[in-house]
């Protein structure tokens, strides 16, 4: 057995990792899934066969529930030194037969036998943590008691994760996902990559097409290549309703199985993104495309440029409800609801979310645009509806969300007229002073930020444009 393969075999078990016995069921080793990738890591190729990296000398139990630590027990230690939480442990008799599979706790030298975890992922790293949604996610992971890392370039300021910091469970790496090296560093030791990463939003994403290009495709490959590679099955990447675009119907809601009709280049590069994950995806490795609702809500990192949030700011500032056409569909989530998709998808078994795309929302909050006014507009009562004929956004969409919450059990509990009061109590409070802050807008902050430099690590581009005149910036339609 492979290396490989036996990563793949504890991911689908969430065991935690694999004892190896010979014909006669006598214990040769075992092997923790967090020593295994750190083989990979220290250069054995994932083709390697298990039995020539097992701990030959590892934590046992036997039958009266007495534990012993062999001399090769030193594979409970991290590379970090530090003591590792939990390890496997066979249950062997007096014959030294294997007989059972336990998980047993060893810390500071003491070791005790525990109840295995129910999920196999302990550490995840999120790639955008710092952002709007990556910030509630990176909390609600560590409020469940995961571990977790953040790679983010802090293009938005670290705002969103600043008070994590001093949390032993939480580390961030300064950095984006088109190094090689930065992102080398942030897998180690994880157990599931969550991907936000990206210039996120149309109107953001066509101020440098070929930064976006870079940002939100290339670094997706990148990414998923080397995760596969290391071991990491678990992937969960976040894609956009967006990708149906401009419905030629408004009378059907839109499944997974439905067709694609992007209108815009932030639209198309997610579904190329999908379709780089899906030919990535086999029995070793697992990734899970989050098709997102139109996201509204409070977060650490605020955002005032979505429909959601600008719409009640406006009514409680300005007195006024701007709607631009009005007759458009747009389906939508609380960012809350959204992060808890997530936590959903980490703890289900694998093989439930394996090379799988589920819409993300409820099918009650698919409203027209001139419907999400109303409901604006009833929660902030001196407030009034203004209509535009101009259409600024040619995106409409209805979208079914059934499919998440039949596999997954998944279903939002917070609704638009909540986030519209919560958000009303907030700005009656002072807690922001100036919505229309450079900070609280990706378009205006990635319009004013400097230029970063071209990381070397950035693969080629699959568009044979882009190969062929890779300094020459590249039109949205040319992309």
């Amino acid at each position: 057995m492979s290396i490989r393969t036996a990563l793949t075999r504890i991911d689908r078990s969430e065991s935690g990792g694999i004892v190896v016995v010979d014909d006669e069921n006598q214990l040769v080793g075992t092997a923790t899934d967090e020593r295994l990738r750190r083989k990979l890591f220290d250069g054995i190729t994932p083709d390697t066969p298990v039995s020539a990296v097992i701990n030959e000398d590892p934590v046992v139990v036997d039958t009266s529930g007495s534990i012993r630590t062999g001399a090769g027990a030193s594979n409970t230690l991290e590379s970090n030194g530090q003591p590792q939480r939990t390890t496997i442990a066979p249950v062997i008799d007096d014959d030294e037969h294997v007989i059972d599979v336990t998980t047993v706790e060893v810390t500071d030298g003491a070791t005790r036998e525990i109840e295995p975890d129910a999920n196999a992922v302990d550490t995840v790293l999120v790639v955008g943590g710092a952002g709007y949604l990556g910030s509630v996610l990176s909390r609600q992971l560590l409020e469940d008691g995961f571990d977790v890392h953040v790679l983010d370039p802090l293009m938005y300021g670290d705002a969103g994760i600043r008070d994590l910091r001093d949390d032993d469970r939480f580390t961030l790496y300064q950095g984006d996902a088109r190094s090689i090296e930065t992102v080398l560093e942030a897998i180690a030791g994880v157990d599931a990559v969550v991907h936000l990463g990206g210039i996120v939003g149309d109107p953001a994403s066509e101020i440098d097409p070929e930064k976006t290009l870079e940002y939100n495709l290339h670094s997706t490959q990148l990414l998923a290549s080397i995760c596969k590679y290391h071991g990491i099955n678990r992937f969960v990447f976040a894609s956009t309703c967006s990708v149906y675009g401009r419905s030629e119907t408004q009378n059907e809601r839109l499944s997974e199985e439905s067709p694609r009709n992007p209108v815009s280049l932030y639209a198309r590069l997610k579904i190329q993104s999908e379709r780089v994950l899906h030919d990535l995806a086999d029995d070793h490795f697992s990734p899970t495309i989050l098709r997102m609702a139109t996201i509204y809500g409070r977060s650490p990192r605020m955002r005032f440029d979505l429909v959601g949030n600008i719409l009640p700011t406006k009514a409680h500032t300005e007195g006024t409800i701007p709607v631009f056409g009005g007759d458009q569909y747009r389906p939508n989530v609380h960012v809350a609801d959204a992060a808890r998709a997530y936590v959903e998808c980490l703890t289900a078994p694998i093989d439930d979310v394996a090379d799988t795309v589920f819409n993300v929302g409820s099918n009650q909050q698919n409203y027209r645009i001139d419907e999400l006014a109303t409901i604006v507009a009833d929660c902030f009562p001196d407030a009034s509806i203004e209509y535009h004929d101009e259409l600024t956004d040619e995106r409409s969409y209805r979208v079914e969300f059934g499919k998440i919450r039949a596999e997954l059990g998944f279903e939002p509990e917070r609704t638009v007229r909540d986030h519209c009061l919560e958000l009303r109590y907030h700005f009656e409070s002072g807690t922001y002073d100036d919505y229309t802050a450079t900070r609280y807008n990706n378009y205006e902050t990635l319009e004013q930020a400097p230029s970063y430099e071209n990381t070397a690590a950035v693969i080629d581009s699959h568009d044979p444009v882009a190969r062929e005149r890779p300094r020459e910036k590249l039109s949205s339609k040319e992309v």
